[in-house]
């Protein structure tokens, strides 16, 4: 009897032990199939459209809702705080929150968005014009940025947007149109008014290991449309001091842009055979059923 107890507590033990060591196994081979993080890159191209067609500028060929026929000369702005929304709920910043984008600098056009992790987008996001964190009076010290200043008396920082151009006034004469938006400020410059704007738009978008590509446009008629039709021959052309103006255009800017996807960049994604994932664990796996039965037969055989 004694020795019939001391075979059935060694059994019970190896029991244990084999189940043990077969969750040992499992969790090596879970951890050893999960898929290494991947990441892809966006290009972001920036593009303007008015009158259902393509900005030309320099040319006196636009006319708004309010019927005022304009040229554009130039735009320069500031778009910051950009993210992704991924389908599993997180948020994906760009590293760089603030990029500068000039209609004669072709190169700015363009922004290259690296290290993205691999998966499948659903919003868009980003900030027209710097935030009050941003928006710091010094912060950029080099043109072309610089040259965005906007005065300290009228709150200081830089401008969210300059469009420049003419427009035919009702006297008939070409005048300087100069849509500036940034901080506003009452008569006396005692308060200032935020006048940037958050941007969200759904977007379908697969970031894959290679490049993917949206287009953001901006819709320039869509600034002096709806809610608030936009008449240059009643606001004038310089609205720098100007908070009804600016408001307004802040009001308009909900739906002056859109984002478009261009085009995906798929690589093959199949099972990445890596050494790590797929030879040494399920190896060191097989060695510890091994282990266990050789364990088993050798106490059973020394009873």
């Amino acid at each position: 009897m004694p020795h019939e107890k001391k075979r059935l507590s060694l059994q019970q033990h190896l029991l244990t032990m084999k189940k043990a060591i077969l969750f040992a196994a499992i969790t090596l081979l879970a951890v050893g199939c999960k898929k290494p993080m991947t990441y892809g890159r966006l290009d972001v191209e920036i593009d303007y459209s008015i009158n259902q067609q393509a900005l030309i500028t320099d040319s006196l060929c636009f006319v708004n809702e309010a019927e005022n026929h304009f040229l554009i000369n130039e735009i320069q702005w500031f778009v910051s705080r950009i993210e992704l929304h991924s389908v599993n709920g997180d948020w994906v910043e760009y590293a760089q929150d603030a990029h500068y984008i000039d209609t004669d600098i072709p190169e700015s056009q363009h922004l290259h968005w690296n290290s993205i992790p691999t998966g499948q987008y659903d919003k868009f996001r980003f900030t027209f014009g710097l935030n009050e964190d941003d928006n710091r009076t010094g912060r950029f010290v080099n043109p072309p940025e610089s040259n965005m200043f906007w005065p300290n008396p009228l709150g200081g920082g830089y401008h969210y947007m300059k469009l420049n151009g003419k427009w035919c006034a009702d006297n008939g004469e070409l005048a300087p149109l100069n849509v500036h938006l940034g901080i506003g400020q009452n008569a006396d410059h005692s308060s200032f008014y935020q006048n940037y704007f958050i941007v969200e738009q759904p977007v379908a978008l697969t970031i894959a290991e290679n490049q993917s590509q949206v287009r953001l446009t901006m819709v320039i008629d869509n600034w002096f449309r709806n809610p608030n039709l936009y008449d240059f021959d009643f606001w004038g052309g310089s609205i720098m001091q100007n908070q009804a103006a600016q408001q307004a255009l802040k009001e308009n800017g909900g739906d002056v842009f859109q984002i478009q996807v261009i085009r995906h960049e798929f690589t093959h994604i199949g099972i990445r055979h890596t050494p790590f994932a797929f030879g040494i664990l399920p190896t060191a796996a097989n060695a510890v059923f091994r282990y266990a039965i050789r364990i088993e037969d050798t106490a059973l055989f020394s009873q």
